[in-house]
């Protein structure tokens, strides 16, 4: 069976909530609840593939040898991600980060890339991926070990083992941007960014630009996650804006990332790239119900009922 594979960030999150201001160096500030999460881009969108349930997932990162990452792993395994080719390095912890919640659901970050770092080429079993696999990047621009050319020599070779490339944009707080997404681009199927960013890796001043910049590289479909704007989706199948579900926005952590594992179950079963688009909206609106960034996916039947609740099943077929 087809496997999707998600290589990047997997931290230790911890979420802490409402914080309406910051404090002043020396200050503090209050807040009501803090959580311990399972958290980080590739991590996130395994799980939430994970929970939904109906494809197979697997987590490509590198881990400490220390509690958290012993939290990740029990927590991993329950939720049934296949742990075999993460690695670990004896020379930082765990990757983790400290989300801040504000009012509406939107969030800020510290972030401690940590063993997230050590992740590279030699330490990635490239066996494990098969033929029809899609792996998905989630992050690991912005790591040490895979950001670049040592990022773009990674998905060529994945290439050669027939998988389908997915990659997602992240912050770049090295502000390298188009530097380390570039060479990475001609290996790239499945394109997925947010406006914000895909400005500043085409380094380009509106997303007309921008979608031209990424369109050169020929990837199968480009998708620009716009919050409550919806997802705009370009590819030679379908060009247009799929709006989001009516919900009630918690926490906004890692929606990006349920929408791409709700995208990508979809296109490893055939579906069309607009369908697939529902269906990983329909994931990113269940994500923002909880906090944290993924306690909030649920079944693949339930999200579905949540689709035909809104009349969003259109003349697709979604039995699987």
């Amino acid at each position: 069976m087809k496997k999707i594979w998600s290589l990047g960030i997997a931290n230790v999150d911890i979420v802490t909530q409402p914080i309406t201001r910051w404090p002043v160096f020396g200050g503090a500030v209050s807040s009501d609840t803090t959580e311990l999460v399972l958290g980080g881009m590739a991590l996130n969108t395994a799980a939430s593939i994970a929970k939904i349930g109906v494809v197979p997932v697997g987590l490509i990162s590198c881990l400490g040898h220390d509690i958290c990452g012993e939290i990740l792993e029990k927590g991993l395994t329950e939720l049934g991600v296949d742990i075999s080719h993460i690695c670990y390095t004896d020379k930082a912890n765990t990757g983790n980060a400290i989300c801040f919640i504000h009012p509406g659901g939107e969030r800020s970050f510290v972030l401690c890339m940590a063993a997230n770092n050590y992740l590279n080429e030699t330490n990635i079993d490239f066996d494990a991926l098969q033929e029809g696999d899609i792996l998905h990047i989630g992050g690991a621009m912005i790591m040490d070990g895979t950001k670049g050319e040592d990022l773009a020599n990674i998905l060529k070779r994945a290439k050669k083992r027939q998988v389908t490339i997915s990659l997602d944009t992240c912050w770049d707080g090295t502000d390298q941007w188009t530097k380390i997404l570039a060479p990475c681009l001609p290996y790239v199927d499945i394109f997925e960014t947010n406006k914000e960013e895909a400005l500043l890796y085409a380094g380009k001043e509106t997303l007309e630009e921008a979608l031209s910049f990424y369109a050169a590289f020929n990837p199968r479909v480009i998708v620009v996650k716009m919050g409550d704007q919806g997802a705009y989706l370009k590819s030679d199948e379908f060009t247009g804006t799929i709006p989001i579900f009516k919900v009630n926005t918690v926490d906004a952590t890692g929606a990006g990332d349920a929408f791409d594992a709700g995208f990508l179950i979809g296109l490893i079963n055939g579906w069309s790239v607009e369908q697939a688009a529902v269906f990983g909206s329909a994931v990113g609106a269940k994500c923002v119900t909880e906090f944290g960034a993924s306690t909030g996916i649920v079944s693949y039947e339930e999200i579905l009922e949540m689709i035909i609740t809104q009349s969003r099943t259109g003349n697709w077929n979604w039995t699987l």
